[in-house]
């Protein structure tokens, strides 16, 4: 399996994808996240597999920077509007092997400049001590990256790391989302979120609505973007 993702990456045998990101009450589109797809008609075709066979082997900092360039490249090429969003996984950002400023290197080369990218980090894997992840995340707001938290409620400690972090933006979980005109303590917690959001002056996504009822819904308890 290590010859094949190496193989992978090498050919750059990657599709990029973009989902819009959309600001509901101005009707506008706020950007795009970045999506990975592996090989069509392969095992390796889902983001998932592919991304947990390369941390296995030994590869996932060269899979990410392979998926980074090609999301920076193709946001410019296709003059996408708004925003970029990339997810950069903690274990790559952590890695004092991973080759430091090329995410800044590439954007520039593609015309873009670090106001129009957002860096995403998961919340459902477990964070590391504050200290340092704070210290790594402020490497990239030097540059002027915008810094958000995705999959908050996932995780462990999402809310004490939003507090902690100060996040330009955060993305619900979908777990939250799904269904969440059925479930009353779902809806508590969104309305508490959305209003967070208010206090930190931070953007609050709901990320993976699929219905008209959990849009309808969202609106309703103060949803400004969306991501489904």
């Amino acid at each position: 399996m290590k010859e094949v993702i190496q193989s992978i990456i090498s050919k750059k045998q990657i599709t990029t994808v973009f989902q819009a990101i959309f600001d509901v009450q101005h009707e506008i589109i706020l950007g795009y996240e970045a999506l990975t797809r592996g090989p069509k008609n392969s095992e390796l075709h889902s983001p998932e597999r592919l991304f947990q066979e390369a941390e296995s082997h030994g590869l996932l900092s060269e899979l990410e920077l392979l998926c980074r360039a090609s999301a920076i490249t193709q946001f410019s090429q296709l003059q996408l509007k708004g925003k970029l969003f990339i997810n950069i996984c903690l274990n790559v950002m952590l890695n004092k092997a991973h080759p430091d400023g090329e995410t800044i290197k590439l954007v520039k080369e593609s015309g873009l400049s670090p106001e129009q990218v957002v860096i995403e980090i998961s919340e459902k894997s477990p964070f590391p001590n504050s200290d340092i992840l704070l210290k790594a995340i402020n490497k990239y707001r030097q540059y002027g990256f915008d810094i958000a938290i995705d999959d908050l409620g996932a995780g462990y400690s999402g809310l004490k790391q939003w507090s902690y972090l100060r996040p330009d933006i955060v993305k619900i979980d979908r777990y939250f989302i799904e269904q969440c005109h059925k479930d009353m303590m779902k809806r508590e917690f969104l309305k508490i979120l959305f209003e967070l959001g208010k206090i930190s002056n931070a953007h609050v996504i709901a990320e993976g609505i699929e219905t008209k009822e959990e849009f309808l819904l969202l609106r309703e308890l103060g949803m400004v973007y969306a991501q489904g």
